[in-house]
Order: C-alpha cells, then structure tokens, then sequence
C-alpha cells in the first residue's frame, strides 16, 4: 500500500535508489531455490524467477500460508513495519525458512530526522509506532534463532521532498555514515537461519545445478574412546 510514495514522490525515489542498490548486492537465487519477495514490488522489481506477494498471489504477512521450512531467500522491503506486527512477520519468517536460508529486510528508524516527518501516518508510510529501532530488531531475531549475517546505514539527508535540495545535501551521506551512523533514515540487515545439522556440500549444489548425477557413498564412522 505504501509503493505510491516510493514512486510518486521525490523523497520516496531517492529511497527507493539507495535500497535497491542495498538488495541487489545480495539475492541470488538458483532455479532450485524458492525465492519470495514479501511486498514492494512496484519499486523493488523482482526478477521472474521471484515469487512476489500482491504480484503473484495474496496474503498476509503475518499469517503466511507457505508450508514450515519451503522458503530459502525472503526478500522483505519494510515488510515488517508495514503488516502491523512486525514481531509476529519475522516469527512466521523464521518459520517458513529453509535451514541456511536468508532474509534481505529492511526498515525505517525511528530514532532519525525522518521518523520525526509527517508522512508516518499510516497512509503515506506506516505509522511510527510500527517502525522496530535496530536494536530491537536484533534482539528478536537473535531470540528467534537468526544469525546477523550483514547490517548497512543508509540515507543521512532531511526528510526533503524536493530534488534539488535531497542533491544539494547528499554531502551529509559520506559524513553521517562515518560520524553518525545509528541516525540513518533506514537500515538494512541480512538474517540468516542457521540450523545445526547436516547442510549440503557446495560440490553437490554446483551437481544439482549442472544436472549431473552424483553418486555419494557410505560414510566411515570413526568411534573414538578415551
């Protein structure tokens, strides 16, 4: 409900280039992989080998009807601010992850100039009280079972709405991210579900994608004593 700001505004667009920058440097996405883009996608385009919610089908993000452990990359662009539980979406994100899978989110803080603008009402973009502080982001996932795989800062200008003046300020990007990182407009974090266990060997992925058989023996167990 919210891509109207991030396309039609110049506050949004300006956003919207620095997050696409953030996603492209991380989703790749084989075609034996489930790849889903929870949301967004009239400005984070997803490639067509990318499930995307509204684009292909309907549902919410907090009650998601895919099977336990069937997703291996979620991409979620505010999805977490934007379903009104962010604790209970990253709960079900978890839950619909694939052992070593990976979430690419991000989100707005609260604690910079831009969560003091009028435009989170709910309406524009989600209502302030929705926007989870990085802190407590990292917290609940941690509880969840994620792993921080990778955070970036991104966007130091004001909350401008106009061209000139969001490029008369991108000076303050450079600076803000050396000197006050913590008061960036938006965040971005890379979650990784890692499961203790067995995980697929690189050589038998790159197999799978090859199409080549690969023939795997009987493991030698060693039993060790004293």
């Amino acid at each position: 409900m919210f891509d109207r700001w991030f396309l039609e505004t110049a506050a949004g667009s300006y956003v919207a280039d620095w997050e696409r920058a953030f996603f492209n440097r991380f989703p790749i996405c084989n075609g034996l992989q489930v790849a889903v883009q929870a949301g967004m996608g009239g400005w984070l385009k997803p490639s067509g080998t990318w499930l995307c919610n509204v684009r292909d089908f309907h549902m919410k993000a907090g009650v998601w009807a895919w099977a336990d452990e069937s997703v291996d990359i979620l991409l979620m662009p505010h999805t977490l601010e934007c379903s009104g539980a962010p604790h209970i979406t990253l709960a079900e994100a978890y839950r619909v992850l694939k052992p070593e899978g990976r979430i690419v989110l991000t989100g707005f803080n609260p604690y910079s100039l831009w969560g003091y603008s009028k435009w989170f009402d709910g309406r524009l973009l989600p209502a302030k009280k929705y926007c989870l502080p990085l802190p407590t982001l990292k917290e609940n996932a941690k509880a969840l079972g994620f792993e921080i795989a990778f955070g970036q800062f991104m966007v130091y200008v004001p909350p401008f709405d106009h061209e000139r003046l969001l490029r008369f300020c991108r000076f303050m990007e450079a600076a803000g991210n050396r000197w006050w990182p913590h008061a960036a407009a938006v965040y971005g974090l890379v979650l990784h579900k890692h499961v203790a266990g067995m995980h697929m060997l690189p050589e038998y992925e790159q197999a799978l994608q090859d199409e080549r058989e690969m023939i795997l023996g009987m493991a030698r167990i060693k039993n060790r004593t004293g």
